[in-house]
């Protein structure tokens, strides 16, 4: 799979308009922060890199004071921003069906965390391990958010009151809040375990599902596929630009540490970008400005903040350099833009 974790924008997406329409909180200026501008995600094949999710999500619990909140954000969900594989799995004859369509085509939903399914003799366990270093926060968050959005799914195809057999998180929240998981999920939870488990009844797995479709199921399954198999060609410029977004805020983004973090010999890292059309030094002038012109965007930010954001200790260097990539100063660019201004698409 893909070398570079990452997510599927949809997954952001839902959690976004979830937490603005509950919350009330200005998710774009959210986004901004964690370097995301969906919009642009969206309008191509680029997915959102584990830094920038796990730095979205420690602000969503910021800003909503709610480490549980992965279980508000699935209450409404929409299988259709999943596009070809959220088709499929609506179309699943049953439940055994929709798991393992499910932990089959999981990687094109996130490659932060894979998933496994299987059975026993009287039970079936559905299973969700994480496969990177999420914050503290991150990490419950996602927990909850792989557990409610799988049975909120069988809940959508099945019935509306599906209750698993149990449940078993992977982080254990705050006192205060572990009450709200028995309500929501109608039956025992669990903390504090490795994974994060589900655990179905075998008597469902074969209950027929009224949306049932194999055909349009089967076409769907070949574009998710077709999806996997792109991913699996992620380019290295994509792997570089992902490890930027990761280390431009220390300051120490070097040619060198790219390289390394990407398991290349710095020789070899320059002769397979040139055979890419590319070099170091565009991709990291490349990113700097559109990460710049991002964070531009939000007012609340200061010229100093943007100059650290994209890897600069000195204002002065920043200025010198945003000037030489646009024609235009830090803030004659932010100026000279609206209010409310859309953040620029990368161009590979």
């Amino acid at each position: 799979m893909a070398s570079t974790p990452s997510s599927f924008y949809a997954n952001l997406l839902v959690v976004s308009e979830a937490i603005r329409r509950q919350y009330q909180v200005d998710t774009n200026l959210m986004l901004k922060r964690a370097g995301i501008d969906l919009k642009a995600v969206a309008n191509g094949d680029q997915r959102v890199p584990f830094e920038a999710v796990d730095k979205f999500w420690g602000l969503a619990v910021k800003e909503t004071g709610n480490p549980s909140i992965g279980l508000d954000v699935v209450e409404d969900l929409n299988p259709a921003v999943y596009r070809s594989l959220g088709v499929a799995l609506l179309c699943s004859s049953t439940i055994r069906d929709f798991c393992l369509r499910l932990v089959r085509f999981f990687a094109v939903i996130s490659t932060l965390e894979t998933t496994s399914f299987e059975e026993l003799e009287h039970l079936a366990i559905i299973t969700d391990h994480s496969s990177v270093d999420y914050s503290p926060s991150t990490l419950g968050c996602h927990a909850d958010a792989f557990a409610a959005f799988v049975v909120k799914f069988i809940r959508i195809l099945y019935e509306p009151s599906y209750a698993p057999l149990k449940v078993e998180l992977g982080w254990t929240p705050p006192k205060k809040y572990q009450h709200r998981y028995q309500d929501w999920f109608k039956c025992p939870v669990n903390f504090g375990f490795e994974d994060t488990n589900i655990y179905i009844d075998s008597a469902d797995l074969n209950v027929e599902l009224s949306g049932a479709n194999p055909d349009i199921a089967m076409h769907n399954d070949q574009l998710a596929m077709n999806v996997l198999s792109k991913m699996q060609k992620l380019d290295l410029p994509d792997q570089v630009y992902a490890r930027l977004i990761e280390f431009l805020p220390s300051g120490n983004c070097s040619r060198e540490r790219i390289a390394r973090s990407l398991a290349m010999s710095e020789s070899a890292f320059q002769k397979k970008l040139k055979a890419a059309g590319t070099s170091y030094q565009e991709l990291l002038d490349a990113t700097r400005t559109e990460l710049a012109k991002l964070y531009l965007s939000d007012r609340d930010m200061s010229v100093d903040e943007v100059a650290y954001m994209v890897g600069f200790s000195d204002c002065s260097n920043f200025t010198r350099a945003f000037k030489r990539w646009i024609g235009a100063s830090p803030r004659e660019y932010r100026t000279s833009q609206s209010l409310q201004p859309s953040a620029p698409t990368r161009t590979k």
